[in-house]
């Protein structure tokens, strides 16, 4: 395996958290590279750290302050278990990252490609770091007809990886795997002229590159309907939080109703919803859109309503008010349209609006 090393220490790419490495700065470029490609971490990585530089510091955090700068990376259950697991180190390890993987496990979030990572890379320790990148190399380089969704596939991996690893430089084995799966042994057209095992390996020799890992067939990805409603009322706009649990839990969005929606549809759910009288309301079309998760795909319809604000203050500076009766009354039917919706979620500012972290689904309508 020496080849790959010589390949990687002339080809690896120039990565910021591959500069002044800590276990921790590993810990969360690893967390952040999960199911997120390279060129999108890169403006993330060193903001967080600049945010939060240490266990101590993620620990301290609130979930809205952690999501706001996680906003776009996605899959937001990363984010959450990188706050979960800084409580853990600072309760069980002092603050510090230990360098066994055993103790790594322990962590809320860390798995055993993370274990692996962390303690080859940032503590020099000869463990393996198997993730699809390695699986697909390895079942390539030795045309195993394997899965990679199954728990044999991994074990049978972990196995030859461990014989290979050198003791000497295990982290930058781990990531000369990396670097190869992402810029030549690619799950479509590999660039075999160009890998350092291309008079070795045996899909390529075979001429069956893309034969090697085996290929599940693919399900039908379930596709929902959504219309989203950006309403402001006055200056406020009207959000609400997801719950603590599912799809996107916990971040902000804005009003999300089941269905394609009609401009009189939702203009008769506004007035069910919010009390708001026939023909008052400024709807404003905001196109289609939509947004493809890793098991579902979102077919989006957007508005943009304006509500008139529900503030007795503002109503007491009319003009012409013909009568101080008239005036209560128009002030009463304004402040129930608050008051409403507030009970559906609640209002903010347009400052507080842009410190909130919201889903990428709903980018096209922030």
């Amino acid at each position: 395996m020496s080849v790959l090393l010589s390949w990687f220490w002339d080809n690896h790419r120039d990565l910021p958290w591959r500069k002044d490495r800590t276990p921790y700065s590993t810990w969360i470029s690893e967390a952040m590279l999960q199911q997120t490609r390279v060129t999108t971490v890169l403006d993330y990585y060193p903001r967080f750290l600049e945010r939060f530089p240490s266990p101590q510091a993620l620990a301290a955090a609130t979930e809205d302050e952690v999501f706001k700068l996680w906003e776009g990376l996605g899959y937001y259950s990363r984010a959450r278990n990188l706050m979960r697991g800084a409580a853990y180190i600072c309760e069980h390890f002092d603050g510090e990252l230990p360098s066994e993987p055993e103790f790594l496990l322990q962590i809320p979030g860390i798995g055993p490609y993370m274990a692996g990572a962390i303690s080859s890379l940032a503590f020099d320790r000869a463990v393996p770091a198997v993730d699809g990148n390695c699986i697909r190399i390895y079942c390539r380089l030795h045309a195993l007809p394997l899965l990679p969704s199954e728990k044999s596939t991994y074990d049978e991996i972990y196995a030859r990886v461990s014989r290979d690893i050198p003791k000497e430089n295990p982290g930058d084995f781990n990531e000369a795997l990396m670097d190869l799966g992402s810029l030549i042994c690619t799950p479509k057209s590999p660039h075999c002229s160009n890998c350092p095992f291309a008079t070795t390996c045996s899909a390529n020799l075979l001429g069956k590159q893309e034969d090697f890992p085996l290929k599940k067939p693919k399900k039908e990805t379930p596709v929902e309907d959504h219309t989203i409603l950006k309403i402001y009322i006055g200056e406020k706009i009207l959000v609400r939080k997801r719950p603590d649990k599912g799809l996107l839990a916990g971040l902000f969005e804005l009003i999300d109703l089941p269905g394609i929606l009609e401009i009189h549809e939702v203009e008769s759910w506004l007035i069910t919803n919010l009390g708001i009288k026939k023909g008052a309301s400024d709807i404003r079309p905001l196109g289609a859109s939509r947004h493809v998760f890793s098991h579902l795909r979102w077919n989006m319809l957007g508005y943009e309503v304006h509500l008139p604000a529900s503030s007795a203050k503002a109503d007491k500076k009319r003009k012409n008010i013909t009568s101080v009766k008239a005036d209560k009354k128009d002030t009463s039917v304004e402040i129930s349209i608050a008051a409403r919706a507030e009970a559906l979620g609640k209002l903010v500012t347009p400052e507080e609006y842009d410190r909130l972290a919201f889903a990428s689904a709903i980018r096209a309508y922030r």
